[in-house]
């Protein structure tokens, strides 16, 4: 790559963490708006599933083709990535802070190793344990739990917020693996993934609350779910996927991972007034500093 497709390629990670972190303004309002979790997922994935499907209709209607062998992969994407993801982020948005939902959605890459470990028999070396502790104590110093007031948190958030970390560790390996490995498109990967992940919400959406709020005012509503589906949803994980493409797995979590705290913290702070305490701040750092040193040693290794 040329020196100017390197300043762009590497912006990719850079706007899709920025997407995810801004995503909770969206679940927050559409929660106030009356659509339950499974709701406000389906009113993103389904207007992904539509643009998807024409955007591969008039480009190349190759890109519907999926060997019979890739099928599963795709469903741990869709329904790992999309599906259980977005249902417990949602909740810890919704519970906790974004700054700090969003900051252990960024522990990602410590189950990544643990995973490596238990099913590729990769090791723990003691500076991933030490990384590891770090992670550990910043999200202790984020939860608020040494200090009165300051973040919004709760035990069930947290958990949520635990769960976001670990489907997104396993979306990541699957995402890597149909990108890097088997050379997937990212057209390909992400409509299905999205349709997969869509079938198992079908029967338990409130058809009845997306139409109420869009019959408020159509000409506002549904530009709103819209930018949703395309800011949440379809930008950033096209742009993560085709990251995969060209930069190194580990230096993709290193940028995606500081950008999307980052935002959610600057949104947190201008819509919700959530100012972070000092014990904040010292939690922040701790997570991505530990982040960085544990995907640039799993990178270089």
């Amino acid at each position: 790559m040329t020196e100017k497709m390197k300043s762009v390629v590497y912006t990719l990670p850079l706007i899709a963490g920025a997407c995810w972190g801004c995503c909770g303004v969206f679940v927050r309002a559409l929660d106030d708006a009356g659509f339950d979790n499974i709701t406000i997922i389906f009113s993103r994935v389904f207007i992904v599933v539509i643009l998807l499907g024409l955007t591969n209709l008039i480009r190349d209607r190759s890109l519907f083709y999926l060997e019979l062998r890739h099928i599963p992969l795709v469903v741990l994407i869709g329904m790992s990535g999309q599906f259980f993801f977005n249902i417990c982020y949602n909740i810890a948005v919704l519970k906790l802070s974004l700054s700090l939902a969003t900051i252990l959605l960024c522990t990602a890459p410590v189950y990544v190793i643990v995973f490596g470990a238990v099913l590729f028999k990769e090791k723990i070396t003691p500076l991933r344990v030490i990384c590891m502790a770090a992670v550990l104590a910043g999200c202790v110093l984020l939860s608020g739990v040494v200090e009165s007031g300051g973040i919004k948190w709760s035990l069930f958030g947290l958990a949520m917020g635990v769960g976001t970390a670990i489907c997104n560790a396993v979306a990541t390996i699957a995402t890597n693996e149909a990108s890097y490995v088997r050379k997937l498109h990212p057209l390909t990967v992400q409509f299905y993934a999205a349709l997969f992940a869509l079938i198992p919400m079908l029967p338990f959406t409130d058809y009845s609350a997306v139409g109420g709020f869009i019959s408020q005012n159509p000409m506002t509503q549904i530009p709103y779910l819209m930018a949703y589906a395309l800011i949440a949803s379809l930008t950033p994980n096209l742009l993560f996927n085709i990251s995969f493409k060209f930069i190194d797995s580990g230096i993709v979590s290193i940028l995606a991972s500081g950008a999307e705290p980052t935002s959610a913290l600057i949104f947190g702070m201008l819509m919700y007034s959530e100012i972070p305490s000092v014990p904040g701040i010292i939690g922040t750092i701790l997570v991505i500093g530990a982040i960085i040193v544990l995907t640039r040693s799993s990178s270089s290794k």
